[in-house]
This record gives C-alpha cells, structure tokens and sequence, in this order.
C-alpha cells in the first residue's frame, strides 16, 4: 500500500474541512504589470535599478560559473550576437520567470473556485495555485515548467509554496536541483500596487535562501492583454552559440531544374 497517498488524502480531507474559502480577502484580480515598468524595447534606456537582477547565493563552483556565463551573455548582447534564452526559443518562461512579467499578468481569483489563476501574456502561459491544499508528497508531484502551487490565505497575505520544478527551467541562469522549493508572499501595497516576495530553498546549490521581490501596477480595467505566440518565429542556435532568428518564413528555394539526360 502506498502510505504517502493515503497521508496525502487525508490532508487534503482534513484541509478542506478546516481551510474556509474567506469572503474578506483582499481581491487581487486584474491585470498587472511590474512596477517601476521596464524601459521599452526600443528606447536604449537601461530599466528602473527596482528591476535589477539580485545575485544569487550560490555554492562554489556554481557561482564562479554562474558569473562567467553571465558576463560571456552581456558580451554577446553588446557585440549583437545575443545567446539563447528559453524565451527566444519559444519555450515557457517557468517559475519564478513568469512572475518577472515582461508583459503583463491577469490574476483570477473566483471565491467559488479554490484557485488563483495567473495567466501571463507572453506565450499565453497559465500558472494555477491551489487554495488550501496540502502539497503532495515529493515523489507525487510531477516536474514541469510551473511545478506544484498550493496556498493559503495569512491575513492579507497569500503565503504560496511551490515545488517540482524541473532541473532544465532556469530563472535567469541559474542552476537548481529537484528539491528546490519557492515561496511567495503576496499582498496589496495599496488597491493599486501588488507585492510578491520571493524565497527560494534549495541547500545543494544555494549557501542560504535567495531572496528578491516583484511588484506589480493594476491596470485600468479597459486594458487588454493580447495575444503573444511564437508561431511567426524561426529562432535556431548558429555555430559560435549566437542566436539566429528569422521573424517571417523564409522563402522556399525552386527546385533546381531536371538535368537532361
């Protein structure tokens, strides 16, 4: 018999019994983005110092290469000759990435649904985070982009834990093992401005937990995300590990003419 699913029932029987689904918590629906905003694409302005990457505690040697490799991708962005992200390459950003919010996020929240849902612009990417559940037991949780969400509320605070993050989603480049664990506390500044502070656990890779924070501007409710797909992208890596990316297909070469026998 499986003792750790039977463990796992009963926590989540005895969760929903004893985790009421509040009417008064704060509503953090709408759609967000990060604050101070980045400078646009277009503009050569550097974003807002609020945005800057916080170096991550990582153990040696990961740390020495960790900084190699990110000096070797600022060289190549200057030169032109940007190297690969998972975003170039059309694949989802992941957690924590997607909470970076480089377009905007729609949060969901429906007090008939046990879940808060972020559905994220770029990619059409969804994250769903599981209202007064208990997290399954490590070997239950299947590794993926978004991993396992479960949350409760703390007052007006969203205290949210995630795990099963799968070894290749990398947040910035950095590495992480399968016990990884993410959580977030999440609140309301003020009706217009959400915080998300982020800790993240994982003592095989970090010296100590690797803290940094996201906020987010509501937008006015006439705003609209729109769609953003990757359909119209041909991105590949060339030889020197540079990205080369086409933005219209290509067009078809003829076919050479039959040589007359």
């Amino acid at each position: 018999m499986n003792h750790s699913w039977w463990r796992y029932a009963l926590l989540l029987a005895f969760s929903a019994w004893s985790v009421p689904v509040l009417a008064d918590t704060p509503n953090i629906s709408g759609i967000w983005n990060r604050y101070p905003p980045y400078a646009d694409t277009f503009s050569n302005q550097p974003d807002p110092p609020e945005l800057a990457l916080v170096e991550p505690p990582l153990r040696e040697p990961y740390l020495t290469e960790w900084r190699a490799f990110r000096k070797k991708r600022e060289d190549a962005d200057a030169a032109g000759k940007p190297l690969p992200t998972p975003s170039s390459m059309c694949k989802p950003e992941g957690m924590p990435g997607i909470m970076g919010a480089h377009y905007a996020l729609q949060i969901l929240q429906d007090p008939d649904v046990r879940q808060i849902t972020v559905l994220a612009e770029f990619m059409s990417q969804i994250r769903r985070i599981y209202l007064g559940e208990a997290m399954p037991p490590r070997g239950d949780v299947d590794p993926g982009y978004f991993g396992r969400s479960v949350a409760k509320w703390s007052g007006d605070t969203l205290a949210v834990t995630t795990r099963g993050i799968r070894e290749d989603v990398l947040y910035e480049d950095i590495p992480h093992s399968d016990d990884m664990q993410i959580t977030e506390h999440i609140y309301l500044k003020n009706n217009d401005i959400l915080v998300d502070d982020f800790t993240i656990e994982d003592p095989k890779f970090l010296t100590r937990p690797y803290r940094f924070t996201f906020s987010y501007k509501r937008e006015p409710a006439s705003y609209k995300i729109g769609e953003y797909v990757c359909d119209n992208q041909h991105a590949s890596v060339g030889a020197d590990g540079s990205l080369d990316m086409q933005l219209e297909d290509a067009p078809v070469p003829a076919k050479p003419a039959a040589k007359a026998h």
